[in-house]
């Protein structure tokens, strides 16, 4: 008792229990940097901006994420989106919001676009691209809902030698599975957390071999 589950949505690929899962890739002109096309002012529960060159926007495909002014007036504000229409590349897009602007927007503001953190999510790649958020519980469809453990005892899949009391991390030669936290080059000490270190998965609570699946005390809140 006691787990802690958070509903996510899978991408459009299907995942296997006891895997790490992370949030969806950003498109690389998505990231930073999209023009503001219509200065706004503060109060205004909408703005327009100008989609990048190489990726088109899909009708609410970053409804409940962010939008955040990442240069220039107004930067700092991080603000939810309510809906949106689709938008071709390089055309103007109009943001619901749902929240206020605190601060005015001009047409030199510049802005990044997140989706909710819990939607389209994927299994852990080798080189982590997002947060990890937690592990599948159960066998998940492609594109479907699905509670996903973020804190608690879980089944986790492992690669390589993991051991008892000691902290997972994900792996970087099996997507989606744990594997023994790194040695910490600045001290030598195993399992020691220094800013910029690998995450942790959590505490090893019984341990599997590799490419079976251990019990991991998660904590990915």
């Amino acid at each position: 008792g006691g787990n802690i589950y958070a509903y996510c949505k899978a991408a459009a690929v299907a995942v296997t229990k006891g895997k790490l899962i992370q949030q969806a890739v950003t498109a690389a002109d998505h990231i930073k940097d999209l023009a503001v096309a219509a200065a706004a002012a503060i109060g205004a529960t909408a703005i327009t901006i100008t989609n990048g060159a190489t990726t088109a926007i899909t009708a609410d495909m970053f409804k409940d994420g962010y939008v955040f002014v990442n240069d220039v007036d107004g930067e700092g504000q991080i603000l939810r989106i309510k809906s949106h229409p689709a938008a071709a590349v390089s055309v103007s897009c109009v943001l619901t919001l749902h929240d206020e602007l605190t601060t005015a927007l001009t047409t030199s503001s510049e802005v990044g676009l997140k989706k909710n953190k819990f939607q389209d999510v994927v299994v852990c790649p080798t080189t982590l691209t997002g947060k990890m958020l937690g592990v599948t519980a159960r066998d998940v469809t492609a594109s479907y809902y699905f509670w996903a453990l973020i804190k608690g005892p879980g089944a986790v899949l492992t690669n390589g030698t993991v051991i008892v009391g000691k902290m997972a991390a994900p792996s970087a030669t099996t997507a989606g599975a744990i594997d023994t936290y790194p040695i910490t080059l600045s001290t030598g000490t195993p399992d020691t957390y220094v800013p910029g270190d690998t995450p942790a998965v959590g505490i090893v609570m019984s341990v599997g071999a590799t490419t079976e699946y251990s019990l991991v005390d998660i904590n990915l809140l």
